[in-house]
């Protein structure tokens, strides 16, 4: 069995292929940039050539592959759906494709529209429907953290489902050994805990040993300061996008998918903080 793991360059693909390889099962992992992609990792991963929008590279970087971690990934003119008609043409035997929480009633996001074209194509998949990363806050959320100590983000009030991406990594490997077991099915993948961004400013200060603050900006002075950073607009408000329902109040919800997969308790935050404390010294 061979996966070809899409999205390695960000945070959930990376550890899938990471999780994947320690298990012993043969990867690709595509890049849009190979050159650059195996400067940075050597010869520790085998890469192969994808870009979503140029569909040349759809069947060299399918060839040999029997399944697929699947990402949707960020840019424009993307032939998603070219791409899962060379799936199936290659018929390729199981797609784990990582979605998001509550997906079912979001059928205004692209994952809504990139679920209901994985089935039309009919073939094998799994759904990862994952909460809120914790890994966004050693992430973009970085900056603000190192330089000015705070959790700088449009959210409000309200509590998100933060979910570490090693634990979503752990179940797309589950539905790829076991593809029988988790056809056709979709798992809401979320931590033990609904927290708000004060609670985690205080969990953060309590372990770097440093204070931590949440400073709940508007969305006015959140795009207003990302821009004098020099930030990409489009980038901005995708970032206020994530954020929105968690200001709405509708990012609390919690799964218990992931204990009754694997037996195991969810990662905490505090767990997460202490593994990344060097991303914000």
């Amino acid at each position: 069995m061979t996966v070809l793991v899409t999205g390695f360059t960000g945070k959930v693909g990376h550890e899938v292929a990471k999780n994947l390889k320690r298990k012993g099962i043969h990867i690709k992992c595509a890049a849009r940039n190979v050159t650059k992609a195996s400067n940075r990792y050597g010869d520790a991963y085998n890469f192969v050539q994808l870009d979503f929008a140029d569909t040349a590279t759809f069947a060299p970087a399918l060839q040999g592959i029997d399944q697929i971690f699947l990402m949707y990934p960020p840019g424009g003119n993307l032939r998603f759906e070219k791409f899962l008609e060379e799936a199936k043409n290659r018929e390729i035997q199981h797609i784990t494709y990582l979605s998001v929480k509550d997906v079912q009633f979001l059928p205004f996001i692209h994952h809504f529209k990139n679920e209901t074209l994985i089935k039309k194509q009919g073939i094998p998949y799994t759904f990862i429907r994952a909460g809120y990363f914790m890994q966004n806050l050693n992430d973009f959320l970085c900056m603000e953290l190192k330089e000015r100590q705070r959790i700088f983000v449009p959210a409000g009030k309200g509590k998100t489902s933060f979910v570490d991406v090693r634990d979503l990594a752990e179940i797309t490997s589950l539905s790829l050994q076991d593809s029988q077991q988790h056809r056709n099915k979709a798992y809401t993948v979320t931590g033990s805990e609904a927290l708000d961004f004060f609670e985690v400013a205080t969990k953060m200060t309590k372990i770097l040993g440093k204070p931590i603050s949440y400073t709940n900006p508007s969305t006015k002075e959140f795009k207003e300061h990302m821009l004098s950073c020099g930030l990409d607009k489009a980038f901005i408000n995708v970032v206020i996008g994530i954020h929105f329902p968690t200001k709405l109040g509708l990012a609390k919800g919690i799964s218990a998918d992931y204990e009754k997969l694997t037996g195991m308790k969810p990662t905490k935050i505090e767990t997460y903080i202490k593994d990344y404390q060097n991303a914000w010294i």
